[in-house]
């Protein structure tokens, strides 16, 4: 039984790992989105890169796809009598942590890397519970967006949150938001004190030449 939850999880992490913002800058512009602007391999930065925002919308709809995906494929084998909710969290968990340290560079660059899979992690969470488990989340960001004028902080402890919501409000997903948020915050802390510096952009939709203008 301990393989068809190895099975999830590596189909998720393989879904995961596809990089939909790189291959969109790639075929839009030629360009390397981990070499532009923020350099993070985004739906934002894909917006910021572009200035088109279909393709923006293209990449956020098809992360959220990741992950929701990722989450309903152990959903449609429950006849096997395995336990749904541990193989949902390594579904899940999988999906992060291919977006994060993406498969795909790994083979192409001999390198993990990937995004910081906001929106990937969107498509699980309201995939799951879009109640008790998204709209907390999404919320939590919103405010300390607005509290701090800058999307990272948002994020950031948008992510510290997620596990109190998982505890309080679903319990059984608590593995599961504490796994989820683990591969995020190894790749937002190089950006933490940046950020605490104000070095980060504030509003990710606008180019560096346009950061220089507010």
């Amino acid at each position: 039984m301990f393989n068809i939850y190895l099975i999830f999880f590596i189909l998720a992490y393989i879904l995961g790992s596809f990089p939909t913002a790189y291959l969109i800058v790639k075929k839009s512009v030629n360009k390397d989105v981990r070499k532009q602007e923020s350099k993070n391999v985004g739906a934002m930065n894909v917006m910021r890169i572009t200035g088109k925002p279909m393709l923006f919308l293209l990449t956020v709809f098809l992360d959220v796809g990741k992950g929701a995906l990722s989450v309903l494929i152990p959903q449609q084998f429950t006849y096997l009598n395995y336990n749904l909710v541990l193989a949902i969290s390594l579904a899940g968990f999988g999906a992060i942590l291919g977006h994060c340290f993406s498969l795909y560079f790994k083979i192409k660059d001999n390198k993990f890397s990937g995004g910081k899979a906001q929106a990937c992690l969107a498509g699980v969470l309201m995939t799951l519970n879009f109640k008790w488990l998204f709209l907390p989340w999404a919320l939590s960001c919103l405010l300390f967006v607005l509290a701090t004028q800058t999307f990272f902080f948002g994020q950031f402890m948008g992510n510290i949150f997620l596990p109190l919501i998982g505890y309080f409000l679903v319990p059984e997903y608590f593995l599961l938001c504490v796994l989820m948020v683990i591969p995020i915050f190894i790749k937002q802390w190089p950006h933490f004190i940046p950020a605490l510096k104000g070095a980060r952009p504030k509003w990710y939709f606008k180019s560096k030449a346009s950061q220089k203008n507010i």
